[in-house]
């Protein structure tokens, strides 16, 4: 089952790259959801995805403005993305 889902994510984001240079707006879509599916199914890349928001405050601001954005159920597999930070109490 798993290697399906690596499947449909592969042909999203071929898909999304192909797409997104023409007119219509369909390859950020297709890339926002191959990203997605990808989070949904590996521990792995959800790790890599927090550690690089927590380094690259820039996306980590994008992709906050997107679970705003997105359907709840693409909006809950990015939020299992944000990094943790600390809370200085003092």
């Amino acid at each position: 089952m798993r290697v399906l889902f690596w499947l449909l994510a592969a042909v999203l984001i071929v898909l999304g790259l192909l797409t997104v240079w023409t007119p219509i707006p369909t390859g950020v879509p297709l890339l926002a959801a191959g990203l997605v599916v990808i989070l949904g199914t590996s521990r792995g890349a959800t790790r890599w995805l927090r550690g690089h928001r927590r380094r690259k405050l820039r996306l980590d601001g994008l992709l906050l403005w997107l679970e705003e954005r997105a359907p709840a159920s693409f909006s809950r597999v990015l939020r299992r993305t944000r990094p943790r930070r600390r809370v200085d109490r003092g």
